[in-house]
């Protein structure tokens, strides 16, 4: 007999029925399209889709998408679908080579950010995000996307131009990962047309190609028929539409004759397609498995309903394998399962895992074997209405945040729409949709869906590992036998178990408030608590029913000796995954099944610290789980051993990625090789990891919650609030006569010149970082102008480094300054590129450095930077974490939160003379550090 809760399931299960509504579907009827979304096509058959969305406001997110991309290639265009969409940022019809890029960061529009492209196997999208407030650069994005549509100019110069910086992208994409996934798609996609159309291309076709193959790509495939817009933002809808239809209206086709574009497939396979592929450089064992099954456009309700049955089906399974991944002695590390879209024709079943290398088929046939336990036993109905609760909260959850949503959640949507036909009913609808069909979903409906998608033919299985003769690996053969035996093995039932408990039986007595303040212009409440927690409130209407929840207090694992860092630099990992008030891991995620809540204890270098979200409805549930993190916190053996082996197979092989022992060589160097800054050996996980020790540092850390503050931000009522923290965090055990504080743990940055190459890989490719570090002043205003300083001088690396050199790819340049242990700065230049161009590019990257120090930005330059910041800042205070962050900073640097209400202003008054100041107070030439990465062929 199954040992599940009765009240808990016969509970949930009328929960689940009170829910829904009464609306009633005809399932032979279409699926409708949301109503929020207008769609219209042109007489020459481009495609349209506008929304009006408030948030952010006075922004939109516009698209321009074309239905193809590298698959329709010709064997000289390899690589040139993607070039196509580079050669768009290089000169149209209306704006020359640059004009385009210096408009718009004129206008507080970040390359990169704002403004990118991407381009699969069929799709190529343009992405733009523009401000509403301005007519006139609303009006000029419109013609942007009218250009790239037609009136991409490609003279051969800025083509020749621009092929180095293709051939740098296609380096900086280079390594390990990349070349595994190349040698798996022929396997995956059987042969067919996308194992020779991969988007990068060839370097040969880059390179080398003709200007005309190029041009021939865009005379042949950019036309409305195979394009569509997507416009979604804080504007008038029908404005809109008819400012679409003047500007696109005359688009046509430029080759009269068209081709016709082909929808390529994926053929079948009658016996499994098993490819093992081992990389030098590879760091993990992982293994994929596919059961392919030919794409259905789904047109009726009874389809969409049929996509819930999928969601129920792989959403139990995944609860399973957690399960499994958190059992002692667990035969794999993590594993995933779903059903969705694979490519081309071709939608799948699939199961991932992530391996232990002394455990390889041993792990699959794991994998296996609960999948096929759920295929030939089905789920019991206990772990149905549990997951029914789960899908009906979460489109609950989408349907309430409506009108709070970001525009660029729709528009993947909307984009899926036209290339791949996928529903868009809307939340809404959704909502409604669920609430009719779950309650008369049977276990036998779901339990079918394993047995449709799970059979013997159109199956692909890629196991990747590292080419090492320490790790084991199976044979094709045994792969193939894994698969096809587990149907006859014999494997048990499922048994649900689910203890009799609830989450907090007896309720704290509440505590007491001994000091309350209010700020009306932040409208923000403080109040400070008998046992020495304070908790600061501010309601906003940001989010229509999610709370965001921030603790913090100084201590970490700075107070840990050396001899327990390992232990103590885990311990909330750990702890803080193993359940709570004896309710394993396993069993509280059941429990919350159906609810918004999630409540996450952190230990960092220096902090203690909480982070939690709920709806208003979990609110009381989120503070009673915070309580229990602190009073009730479980040990818990399975866990730890699976966190454990995690942790050691990350290590195994990471001196083997250039990547990664690049990063470990800069944090040694840097650190001093400091203990607590370099990443862990397996050796020192081995032994130095102990649960007892994680425990009881755990607790240390939270048997007293005096010096603690929470600030919470959200839709809530201000006493509805003040009567839970009263009782579950005011009520917190604590010692007042002690403050927690952080410890010095004498980790400080080298001084002078350091210089350091690092020899490994196998591509032609180096990585060059060069860094500046020293103590400052620190204040966030300080922190701030670093930030600007790093915009500014990646605007100028762009500028030259890609640009007029073609060097690079990218350049990415962070500035960063830190109170703790002292106070100290970096600023931080990094970028990837071809060995034999080192020298000249780190000259550039110092000559612009110099150009700052001496003359400051110029007009032009600091206007953009400034516009890009007023931008973001105005996107940010639409976000409870801007005000958690404003209120945290506050507190914890004695400041009056009501400055972040003067913030535009502090922007508007940077001046070039700040930022030359601050360029030569922290590009110090006396503290400098340059780390390259070269390949061993250079060696």
């Amino acid at each position: 007999m199954k040992k599940i809760n009765v009240l808990l399931f016969a509970y949930m299960s009328f929960c689940v029925h009170l829910l829904m509504g009464q609306t009633s579907f005809d399932l032979n009827q279409q699926i409708p399209i949301d109503p929020s979304v207008k769609i219209g096509k042109l007489s020459n058959g481009l495609t349209y889709y506008l929304r009006s969305n408030e948030k952010p406001a006075n922004k939109a997110e516009l698209r321009l998408i074309v239905n193809v991309g590298s698959v329709v290639e010709d064997e000289d265009q390899l690589g040139l679908a993607h070039f196509v969409e580079h050669m768009a940022f290089n000169g149209t019809t209306n704006f020359e080579k640059n004009d385009l890029i210096d408009y718009l960061q004129n206008m507080g529009i970040e390359f990169g950010a704002d403004l990118n492209a991407h381009t699969g196997f069929d799709e190529t999208v343009y992405k733009l995000s523009i401000p509403t407030d301005n007519q006139e650069v609303f009006n000029t994005s419109l013609q942007i996307l009218r250009d790239w549509a037609d009136g991409i100019t490609f003279s051969d110069e800025e083509i020749d131009n621009e092929r180095g910086i293709v051939a740098e992208e296609k380096r900086a994409r280079s390594g390990a990962g990349m070349r595994m996934y190349y040698q798996s798609i022929p396997i995956l996609a059987n042969n067919s047309r996308y194992a020779e159309r991969s988007p990068i291309g060839t370097l040969d076709v880059i390179m080398n190609s003709e200007y005309d193959a190029m041009k021939r790509y865009y005379r042949d495939w950019y036309r409305p028929d195979l394009m569509a817009l997507v416009l979604v933002g804080d504007f008038n809808v029908d404005e809109v539409e008819e400012q679409i239809q003047k500007i696109f209206k005359s688009l046509k086709s430029t080759n009269r004759k068209k081709r016709e574009r082909i929808y390529y497939g994926i053929p079948e396979n009658k016996e499994p397609a098993v490819a093992i592929i081992t990389d030098p450089e590879a760091t993990s064992v992982n293994a994929s498995i596919y059961y392919k099954k030919e794409k259905k456009e789904k047109k009726t309700l009874q389809e969409y309903k049929t996509q819930v049955l999928q969601r129920l089906y792989t959403g139990m399974l995944r609860q399973r394998l957690s399960e499994v991944e958190l059992s002692t002695d667990a035969p794999f590390l993590s594993s995933a399962a779903g059903i969705g879209s694979f490519l081309a024709d071709k939608d799948c079943y699939f199961l991932r895992v992530n391996l232990k290398e002394n455990n390889v088929i041993a792990g699959i046939e794991a994998l296996l074997i609960e999948s096929e336990r759920a295929r030939r036993h089905g789920f019991a109905a206990s772990e149905l209405e549990r997951y029914k609760a789960v899908l009906l909260n979460n489109a609950n959850t989408l349907r309430k945040e409506t009108g709070k949503l970001s525009s660029r959640y729709y528009l993947e949507q909307y984009t899926d729409h036209f290339t791949d036909k996928r529903p868009i009913p809307g939340d809404e609808f959704n909502y409604n949709f669920y609430a009719s069909v779950l309650p008369d979903i049977t276990i036998e409906e779901v339990n079918q869906i394993g047995k449709k998608w799970i059979g013997e033919q159109n199956i692909a299985m890629v196991l990747n590992a590292p080419d090492k003769e320490s790790v084991v690996l199976p044979n094709e053969e045994q792969l193939i036998k894994a698969l096809k035996n587990t149907s006859t093995k014999e494997i048990a039932p499922y048994e649900d178990k689910l203890a009799n408990v609830a989450l907090m039986a007896n309720k704290p007595e509440p505590g007491t408030i001994v000091e309350t303040s209010y700020n009306h212009v932040v409208d923000a409440t403080k109040w400070r608590f008998a046992n020495g927690v304070t908790v600061i409130v501010k309601p906003t209407e940001l989010q229509n029913d999610l709370i965001s929840m921030s603790g913090f207090r100084p201590g970490g694992s700075s107070v840990a000796p050396d001899d327990l860092y390992v232990s103590a630099r885990n311990a909330s990992g750990i702890i803080g995954a193993s359940g709570v008030n004896g309710i394993s891991s396993i069993d509280l995620k059941k429990l919350n099944m159906g609810k918004t809540v999630r409540v996450t204890p952190y230990i960092n270098y220096y902090d203690d610290l909480f982070r939690g979200s709920s709806s208003y409805a979990d609110l009381e549930r989120m503070l009673q789980l915070t309580h229990l993190y602190f009073t009730s916190p479980n040990k818990d053996q399975g866990v730890f051993e699976s966190r454990k082996s995690k942790m050691i197979a990350i290590t195994k092989n990471t001196d083997d990625n250039p990547n990664t022992k690049f990063e470990h060589r800069i944090s040694e160097v840097m650190s001093q090789n400091h203990l607590r800054a370099v990443s862990l050996k397996e050796e020192q996980i081995e032994e130095g990891l102990k649960l007892d020790q994680v425990y009881e540092f755990y607790k240390e850390r939270f048997s007293s919650a005096n010096g603690f503050t929470f600030i919470f931000i959200g839709n809530f009522e201000v006493e509805t609030l003040k009567a839970f923290v009263t009782q579950y965090l005011g009520s917190l055990p604590s010692n007042t006569e002690e403050m927690s504080t952080w410890k010095d743990i004498g980790l400080r940055r080298p001084e002078g010149i350091i210089k350091e190459t690092v020899i490994k890989g196998i591509d032609d490719r180096s990585k060059v970082d060069m860094r500046f570090t020293g103590k400052l002043n620190y204040s966030l205003e300080e922190r701030s102008k670093m930030t600007f300083l790093a915009k500014l001088l990646r605007i100028k690396l762009n500028e030259e480094m890609r640009e007029k050199m073609s060097g690079v790819y990218g350049v990415q340049v962070s500035g960063f300054a830190t109170d703790r242990p002292y106070h100290w700065y970096r600023m931080n230049v990094r970028f990837t590129c071809a060995p034999e161009n080192i020298d000249a590019l780190k000259s550039k990257v110092l000559e612009e450095i110099d150009k700052i120090k001496q003359n400051g930005p110029t007009v032009v330059d600091l206007e953009k930077i400034k516009k890009a910041e007023l931008t973001n800042l105005r996107d940010r205070k639409k976000y409870n974490g801007y005000w958690e962050s404003i209120l945290k900073n506050a507190y914890v640097y004695d400041t009056n939160p009501e400055d972040a209400l003067n913030a535009e202003q502090k922007i508007e008054d940077l001046s070039s003379e700040d930022l030359k100041n601050a360029a030569n107070a922290y590009f110090d030439d006396r503290n400098y550090a340059e780390f390259i990465l070269l390949p061993e062929i250079k060696k």
